[in-house]
Formats: C-alpha cells, structure tokens, sequence
C-alpha cells in the first residue's frame, strides 16, 4: 500500500485525486491532507478517508513539516496553486520524502536550485501537468532532440479581437475544468508559457528545442522527437486522473483502466501553429528563459498579479501580456538566484512592480 499525502486537497487537481482514490481500489491510502481554505470541506475529507488533517493558512514551515513527517507518507502530491506551492514542495524536500508535482510554479520559480537541493535529499520529483507527465514516461523508452508540448488553444484560438474580452468568457475554457487562475492563463496562453519554462528545468532543455503546438482536441498531451526522426507521443482523454495516479505511482504500483481507452474509429487530430501575435505571453516566456536569472520568477508573480486584478476587472484583458511583457524586461531580474530566500525576494519584487503598472 502506498501511502499518500495531498497537499491542497480541495482544489480541482486534490479533488481529482480523491475521486480516484474513493472509487477505484487502487493500493493507494490516504494518509493526511491539507487546504489553505475550505476547513469544513477539509474536515470532511479527514473523516471520510479516516486520516489527520491540517489547515495550512497561514501556513507556517514547523506545522507543515511536522505534519508531514507524523503521516510518513512515500509521496506527497503537491497540488497547491500558485507561488504558495513552492513552500509546500521545498518543505517536502525537506522532510526527505518524493514529491508528485502539480505545482508548477515551484520549478518555474525554483529553476535548477530546486532540483539540485532535491537531489542532496535523495528526492524524487515527478511531474503531473498532463504534458510533462507524458514526456517524463516516454523519456523512459526513448533519449528526446527536442520536445513538442501541445496546447488545446484556449476559448479564444478563433477569435480575432480579444481587446474587449469578460472574465466569464475567458473562464469558459472548451475542454478542461480548472481552477480560475489556470483557466484565464489557458485563455492568454500563459500556461503553455509557464509549462514551456517548467519543461527547460525539468528536462533540462533550450528553450530552442522546445515547440508548442494547438491541439485542440486535447487527446496528444505531448511529444518527443528523436535524433532518428521519430516522433513518440502520449495519447489519452482529456482527464487529469492518469498524470496523477502515474506519479502516485512512479511504476511502484500496477495500473489498470485509470482511464477509459481511446476509440480510434472515429478520432480526428489536428495540429497547428500559436499565434504568438494575438497571445504574446507565450512568447514572453521563451524571452524570459532566454534572459534567464530570475526572469522566469518575474514571469509568474506579474502574471499572478495581473490575472487577479482583470478578475477583479481592473485592467483588461490584453493588459495582462502587457504588464508581464514589461516587467520581464526590467534589469533587477536579469541576476541568478540560489535558494528559497531570495527567490522569494524576487517575487515581491516583480509582484509590486505590476502593481505599479496597473
């Protein structure tokens, strides 16, 4: 039996989670779970799956820690959104235990230092985002040249003038249910661009051989391409509940109908190029890389901040890519950081540099 942690279980990737382990029979326990808000929710989760529970707002370095080493889970699967996930995982690596990692922003934040300080832990980071999730199992039979990392295209693949864009249009992405903020980044392509950033680190990759294509029908989650020619690639529904159970697993545990097998007798795939024009955050993200030091870390706190003020319909939203776009550029993100502390110091930085752009 492999024991389980969920930090952030009441998000949309911690409730996925809990409707595989409540209705499969899967060698997974449950044993504690955490939420920054939600405590009623919270606390029905810790009675249904009989195990401790721990608010974690606001979250405090002993109280994580000793809930984690009290539970003695083999994996805890970080699905805390936001730069908030990168306390959550560096705590994790802390304590010495594998880390399933939902959050991107740890390692788009965290960059190589994170993978480094993982290593000296004897630490497994093993990546959930359906993308990287598909690339990390099929780098298992095969050495990638480059990468293909699919995008669905967001609500907004086909129209023209996204000057005068809602919040409720932007929220009503055409294939997954996600949360707010990963819903209007899937809108502006902010995501993919965090996502390409996030493979850099993970696959250690230039940002030259990492391609992003539309896919909009989101059953290719992504692909590897071999110094042979060959093009190797993972092909499942749309459903968050593979990329999870497989790094719950890490092929400790055998898997079995995780999700229901594509029928090819009436499958239509396409391809097709990101219109950087319309979407520049995608491009700003391989500016970004390209600028390296504490770029990416500008990347996401400014895009954070500007998502939550077009919420709160502040600015609109192609003001979004704008702010970001700007506040990449500046020179105090340009030097390296080496460690959570002054990671953490550029964030606040970029975070109240947007502010001042909007």
């Amino acid at each position: 039996m492999r024991r389980v942690v969920i930090l952030g279980a009441t998000g949309s990737i911690g409730t996925t989670c809990l409707n595989y382990l409540r209705n499969s029979n899967p060698g997974f326990l449950l044993v504690g779970a955490t939420a920054k808000r939600s405590r009623e929710k919270l606390e029905s989760i810790g009675k249904e799956f009989n195990c401790p529970v721990l608010l974690t707002s606001p979250i405090e370095t002993s109280s994580l820690s000793s809930f984690l080493l009290s539970t003695k889970p083999d994996i805890v699967l970080n699905a805390v959104s936001g730069a908030d996930g990168l306390f959550a995982s560096v705590t994790t690596i802390d304590c010495g235990i594998d880390l399933a990692l939902s959050n991107k922003e740890s390692v788009v934040m965290g960059g190589s230092w994170i993978f480094s300080y993982a290593e000296k832990k004897n630490v497994k980071i093993i990546p959930v985002d359906s993308e990287h999730s598909a690339i990390y199992n099929l780098l298992k039979g095969h050495e990638a040249q480059s990468l293909v990392i699919t995008a669905s295209g967001g609500p907004f693949v086909d129209r023209m003038d996204l000057e005068n864009v809602t919040v409720s249009e932007a929220l009503n992405h055409p294939t997954w249910k996600m949360g707010k903020k990963i819903t209007i980044d899937s809108a502006t392509l902010a995501n993919k661009g965090l996502e390409v950033i996030e493979a850099s680190f993970l696959f250690d990759m230039e940002a030259k051989d990492i391609e992003v294509t539309v896919h909009r029908q989101s059953i290719v989650h992504s692909l590897i391409r071999t110094k042979e020619g060959a093009v190797y690639a993972q092909l499942s529904p749309p459903d968050m509940t593979l990329p999870i159970v497989s790094a719950l697993s890490d092929g400790k545990i055998e898997l079995e109908n995780v999700v229901r097998p594509l029928s090819f007798s009436d499958l239509t795939l396409t391809f097709e190029s990101p219109d950087t024009k319309r979407f520049p955050l995608l491009q700003s993200a391989y500016r970004a890389l390209e600028i390296g030091g504490a770029a990416p870390i500008a990347y996401n706190a400014a895009d954070e901040v500007a998502v939550a003020a077009f919420m709160e319909e502040r600015i609109s939203f192609k003001d979004i890519s704008r702010i970001v776009g700007s506040v990449i550029e500046m020179d105090c993100f340009k030097s390296p950081v080496f460690d959570y502390s002054s990671t953490m110091e550029m964030d606040r930085i970029a975070r109240k540099e947007a502010e001042k752009l909007i």
